[in-house]
């Protein structure tokens, strides 16, 4: 029997992962190069943005900075975990997304782990970047 205060429909962070996968296994690097009138590309997208509400909402909740920074991190690497690997794309989410907001703000905050745990996914992104990227 479910309990009740879970969500009738959940969606998990990994069933968003697999439902990008196949695009960077047919050879697409970036995702704004997917066709937005592809129906996968329609169900991966309906699939994210329901688990972008649903953790949203938790973050929200939860209403710590902590929480809102745990969201935004998932939020940010789940195309890169599906695979999306354009060095351009990879850069932008490592040191535009990441560092400049959100480990910005860790550290203002004074979350040293979460500090840590973002600084970590970008040094893991920078090193499969290309030398001509790496600050």
């Amino acid at each position: 029997m479910a309990s009740p205060e879970q969500p009738s429909q959940h969606h998990s962070r990994e069933q968003v992962v697999e439902a990008f996968r196949k695009f960077p296994e047919q050879g697409i690097t970036n995702p704004d190069d997917l066709d937005l009138d592809d129906p996968e590309v329609i169900e991966a997208n309906r699939l994210l943005d329901a688990w972008d509400a649903e953790q949203k909402k938790i973050a929200f909740e939860a209403g710590t900075t902590e929480a809102d920074l745990g969201y935004a991190l998932d939020r940010s690497t789940i195309l890169l975990d599906a695979g999306f690997s354009d060095p351009d794309y990879l850069d932008e989410v490592a040191n535009d997304w990441l560092r400049d907001n959100d480990l910005q703000k860790a550290q203002e905050a004074g979350l040293s782990e979460m500090s840590a745990k973002i600084q970590a996914k970008i040094d893991e992104i920078n090193s499969k970047l290309p030398d001509e990227y790496k600050i």
